[in-house]
């Protein structure tokens, strides 16, 4: 039994007389209110070879420190290390390539080299890992700390149902599945069938948008035998509304852009915009490179004709973007997503852009982020208004905010982490803001502060 020892807030254990080259299997045992407990978790430890210990690497800093972006810098010490090929040197962060600096001389045979990457700005405890011609050579933890000021999310889990995408009428939470139709009940907590969907009717590609009433989805690509000839199958966007006073849907075919091979429905989304609803869609070409772009993409934007009760083409759009989403600030319609990176006449790359769009849907660029050499690439999953910002999801630990009236962009930081993979989609429940992450549903807040 070896005792661990406290230090700066962490428990560490020095083991001697290890054998090199061999893996260790740790139990941790603890007290807790006097009472001893096992912890079920086992830990692996691995030794290095006796040839690649002599290096005995080492990061001093207990605490790393990232910027407003989440860029770190920090040294490594170690013995002989100008002896080391660095082209056969491999210093990951968190799985992630960092660039590598040049040893510098400390004393003796004591040399340290500077590391700098860049992590999501979350205060996190990550793993550094060395290798050195394929071989381990070092792995130590250290905490990642954002060292300023800027904005930081903080989630709170709910009793709320796991539904990946939820849609809000009326502040009621309803759930789609294939062959039914649920509806929350927050007295008794739980999803109640309130009515069932005959499979294959409808495809619905996203949680729902509440306008006059109904709940607008998304349109899909979807295929129908042709009317006039049975063996032809026609392809095409379809978009529908659902009433749930009624329980009638409502089907909306764009028959007008039928789909031909290889091509397929992209960037399908709502938005509101002074009372009047939107939905825009690409078609698009197969797509190759990342970010992957279609060989060619036409951008659709229809309008909902709250007489006739049908969705009327409005216009397309008049510059080249991919993965946008429209958003309605303060009466103010804005697009963002990537937009092409040019190099002496050459598309090299995308990097993230905003525009301001006036009522003919034009569009004026006001924000072109990152460099030719270093664009910002990113994909804006869902976005929304928060705090007269537009907040943008990216991925489960990677939330920007946008602030129109300063023009900039900024990473917001965690303050707890979350153990989830895979983003679903905000939604507004009882006055405030939620988002799904693996089916479970959070309830969001963000501040500005260290």
């Amino acid at each position: 039994m070896v005792n661990a020892i406290r230090e700066n807030g962490r428990l560490k254990l020095s083991l001697q007389s290890l054998e090199p080259n061999t893996e260790y299997v740790f139990k941790v045992f603890y007290k807790q209110n006097d009472e001893q407990k096992i912890n079920d978790k086992e830990y692996n430890v691995k030794t290095l070879p006796t040839e690649l210990a002599k290096y005995n690497l080492i990061v001093r800093e207990a605490n790393i420190e990232c910027d407003v972006d989440g860029n770190f810098n920090f040294d490594i010490e170690g013995d002989n290390l100008v002896n080391l090929d660095l082209s056969e040197l491999d210093i990951k962060v968190n799985l992630n390539q960092v660039a590598v600096g040049y040893p510098v001389k400390l004393q003796g045979n004591k040399y340290k080299i500077n590391i700098k990457g860049k992590v999501n700005v979350v205060n996190q405890n990550y793993a550094i890992q060395g290798y050195y011609q394929g071989r381990a050579i070092f792995f130590q933890t250290a905490n990642f700390v954002f060292g300023g000021e800027g904005y930081w999310l903080t989630y709170q889990p709910t009793s709320l149902p796991g539904i990946f995408y939820p849609s809000v009428l009326n502040n009621e939470i309803y759930s789609f599945s294939e062959d039914q139709i649920f509806k929350w009940n927050a007295a008794d907590q739980r999803l109640s069938v309130i009515a069932n969907l005959q499979r294959g009717t409808v495809y619905l590609g996203g949680s729902g948008i509440q306008f006059n009433g109904q709940l607008f989805f998304p349109a899909t690509e979807n295929s129908h035998l042709s009317e006039n000839d049975p063996s032809v199958i026609s392809n095409y966007p379809e978009g529908y509304s659902y009433v749930p006073a009624t329980a009638k849907w409502t089907v909306y075919p764009f028959k007008v852009h039928s789909t031909v091979k290889n091509r397929y429905v992209l960037n399908s989304n709502y938005f509101i915009h002074k009372n009047e609803l939107y939905l825009v869609y690409s078609l698009a070409d197969d797509a190759g490179g990342y970010p992957a772009v279609p060989k060619r993409a036409d951008n659709f934007i229809y309008h909902y004709n709250k007489l006739t009760k049908q969705f009327e083409e409005k216009t397309r759009l008049d510059t080249e973007i991919i993965n946008y989403r429209f958003i309605s600030l303060n009466n103010q319609l804005y697009l963002l997503g990537l937009v092409p990176v040019f190099d002496q006449g050459f598309k090299v790359s995308a990097t993230f852009a905003v525009f301001k769009v006036d009522d003919n849907f034009k569009s004026n660029e006001v924000y072109r982020g990152g460099t030719v050499k270093n664009p910002i690439i990113f994909f804006p999953k869902n976005v929304v208004v928060y705090d007269q910002k537009i907040l943008i999801s990216v991925a489960v630990d990677d939330f920007k905010l946008f602030d129109p009236a300063e023009m900039k962009l900024y990473q917001v930081g965690l303050r707890n982490g979350i153990d989830r993979m895979y983003l679903g989609s905000f939604f507004n429940y009882n006055n405030k803001l939620h988002f799904t992450a693996d089916a479970y549903a959070y309830e969001l807040s963000i501040v500005k502060g260290r």
